[in-house]
């Protein structure tokens, strides 16, 4: 099954192997697809990598995807700000 689009949303650093990562989700994604992506690089500690920005961006290109947009963006994680006294803040890509 192929899809014309794929979002990931604060998934990108919970992957062990983030090679293994793209070529599956290259595999569901139909010829001239988008990818979607937002989220940080907050790598868990099992990853066998843990990629800079810049070498997640050279992984996608070696693969042959072109950017349309990327920017960095200030999201909230579980909650907003304001809502409760601690809230997890990160500088994430948004990416397609």
């Amino acid at each position: 099954r192929k899809f014309s689009a794929i979002v990931t949303c604060f998934f990108l650093d919970t992957m062990v192997d983030f090679v293994e990562l793209v070529e599956v989700l290259d595999g569901l994604l139909d010829d001239g697809g988008v990818w979607v992506n937002v989220g940080p690089l907050n790598w868990r500690s099992e990853a066998r990598l843990k990629l800079s920005w810049d070498e997640v961006v050279a992984i996608w290109e070696s693969r042959g995807y072109v950017f349309q947009s990327q920017e960095r963006v200030d999201c909230d994680y579980h909650l907003q700000r304001g809502n409760k006294m601690y809230t997890e803040s990160y500088w994430c890509a948004l990416t397609s």
